[in-house]
């Protein structure tokens, strides 16, 4: 249905909706029309024809600002494109898809994509990184990047503090932070919500290791799951070595049955590193329950990758633990096994030059230790030796 009015500012606002669709043309702007809905939308639209084929373009609503001279000089642009053979339709359609694709690209989600592919894929601790951003993904990856809050910020990792999770939080924390400021420097955008945000929870230093009773309780506890979990937590107490360094060990690390060689691209400090042995890790690593694969992991679930997802093993382990101590243990977490072994090795008059090296720790301010690979080799042996045999008396004891 049409009706001639004479369209104004005023006559617009006063145009009531019928039962029907109605069609108002316009008395300046041929093809250009207000259309009025029953639901009361009131829509502006230019029709026109393009290669002999009638077209219709949408120009905005009333409710949401169109007024009608704006609308009047979209028309005239729009015919002054028909008239130099463009299509205003088509150009409006491309336009719309080239925001969406924008807006798409600009999620958090997508941005995470191309953060673990651009930064994290160049880092040691991607693994980390991309578990602590995970349920950031997860509730907020739909999100533009520009309008996540800093309160939504603040209470993800608020909700981590309240659950008794506070270094989570902490990681969460830094990792959403990290993000940011990558999407900052590669021009994503200008501004962070974790801007001058501090960390929801105050850590302390940890000082936990095992005393020779738990050491006695966590060998019982392991074999109930030895394969391939109790062995890789033995293994970490009879070495001292980083829980991921071990996680990825192969045989082509092992050049003799006593020597673990860790290149600099496998360490978390980047610089090689090489354990000598004691008898009982070579058993571990020459089991024959071990698990085949081509890939040559000493620990493995599959036989394709190394072993990870630490957390459910963890809680079994310290559960199993419990058990056998009847009562509730300080709560600990594979690194206390290294610090253990560090101080067991202390305990047994191992000199901390000697400790740092199997270790691998960087020892003096700004000196980057460089050795050969059989430097302190003795020294280092003999010490692992006496340490993994102080071990087995006690859990043989």
């Amino acid at each position: 249905m049409e009706i001639l009015v004479k369209l104004n500012a005023k006559s617009i606002e006063a145009i009531k909706p019928t039962d029907r669709r109605v069609e108002y043309p316009d008395h300046l702007v041929k093809g250009l029309r207000l259309i009025v809905q029953p639901t009361g939308i009131k829509t502006y639209q230019l029709r026109y024809r393009y290669n002999g084929q009638g077209k219709r373009l949408s120009l905005g609503r009333v409710d949401r600002g169109a007024t009608l001279a704006d609308v009047r000089d979209q028309a005239r642009d729009a015919m002054l494109k028909v008239a130099n053979g463009i299509d205003p339709s088509h150009q409006a359609k491309q336009v719309k898809e080239e925001n969406i694709s924008r807006v798409v690209d600009g999620t958090i989600a997508s941005l995470l994509n191309r953060y673990a592919a651009e930064r994290l894929s160049q880092l040691k601790s991607k693994g980390n990184a991309l578990t602590f951003l995970r349920e950031f993904r997860s509730e907020f990856g739909d999100l533009e990047i520009n309008n996540f809050t800093k309160i939504q910020f603040t209470n993800l990792t608020a909700r981590f503090v309240a659950e008794g999770k506070g270094t989570k939080a902490n990681r969460v924390h830094t990792h959403i932070k990290t993000f940011y400021n990558w999407a900052i420097g590669v021009g994503i955008t200008d501004t962070s919500p974790c801007d001058r945000v501090p960390k929801p929870y105050k850590e302390r230093s940890r000082e936990r290791f095992l005393l020779d009773d738990e050491i006695k309780l966590f060998w019982r506890a392991t074999e109930s799951d030895l394969e391939p979990w109790g062995h890789l937590y033995r293994y970490l107490l009879l070495t001292g070595q980083r829980l991921n360094e071990v996680a990825y060990m192969t045989d082509a690390e092992l050049p003799e049955v006593d020597h673990w060689h860790l290149s600099s691209s496998r360490t978390k400090n980047a610089l090689r590193h090489d354990v000598f042995l004691p008898s009982q890790a070579q058993h571990i690593i020459n089991r024959n329950t071990r698990i085949a694969g081509n890939a040559g992991f000493v620990f493995t679930t599959t036989g394709e990758g190394a072993v990870r997802s630490f957390d459910k093993p963890n809680k079994r382990l310290r559960k199993r633990m419990n058990e056998l101590a009847g009562r509730e243990l300080e709560h600990f977490t594979p690194h206390d096994l290294r610090r253990t072994c560090e101080t067991g090795l202390a305990m047994l008059g191992t000199p901390q030059p000697v400790i740092d090296r199997i270790t691998n720790h960087i020892t003096g301010r700004g000196m980057a230790r460089v050795y050969n690979m059989y430097d302190y080799r003795n020294e280092k042996a003999e010490a692992l030796q006496k340490w993994a045999d102080h071990v087995e008396g006690l859990v043989n004891g």
